[in-house]
């Protein structure tokens, strides 16, 4: 796996993902689904990043990672069709090895608590389930070890 930084081509492509997948878009449609819009004005802010990730077969899906004194806020997205392969773990292990490069010490993620396959991606990545939040979700964090 492999990522490029995101730009208007990316954009669009995560703006055509959550318009074709009803799942994705309950959880992700509000914000990711008018990518363009909304996400692209943030990727200009320090400790602001986004990725479309990749591999040889083409495109996975993306990463949004904001850093705020060494604390890092995560979200990821795997397109419904390269799901049930194993690429939502390779795609924590790239978060994980993404905030440790850019200075993260903490990692947090929330995830909808019907998302079994995120919750089980995230547990098995050793992160810690700290309960639900205001929204929710299922909230989880990760100490990094640098």
């Amino acid at each position: 796996m492999r990522v490029r930084a995101i730009d208007d081509e990316g954009l669009r492509l995560v703006e055509e993902w959550l318009a074709a997948d009803p799942v994705g878009s309950a959880v992700f449609g509000g914000f990711y689904g008018r990518a363009v819009e909304r996400w692209a004005p943030l990727l200009s802010a320090p400790g602001r990043w986004g990725w479309i990730t990749l591999d040889d077969i083409g495109p996975i899906g993306f990463i949004d990672l904001e850093i705020f004194d060494a604390e890092a806020e995560v979200s990821y997205y795997v397109c419904p069709a390269r799901r049930g392969t194993g690429l939502g773990r390779a795609t924590v292990e790239h978060v994980v090895r993404l905030a440790a490069d850019h200075g993260a010490r903490f990692i947090h993620a929330a995830v909808d608590p019907t998302n079994l396959a995120s919750l089980a991606v995230l547990r098995a990545a050793a992160f810690t389930e700290s309960g639900p939040n205001e929204h929710g979700e299922t909230d989880f964090e990760l100490t990094l070890h640098t």
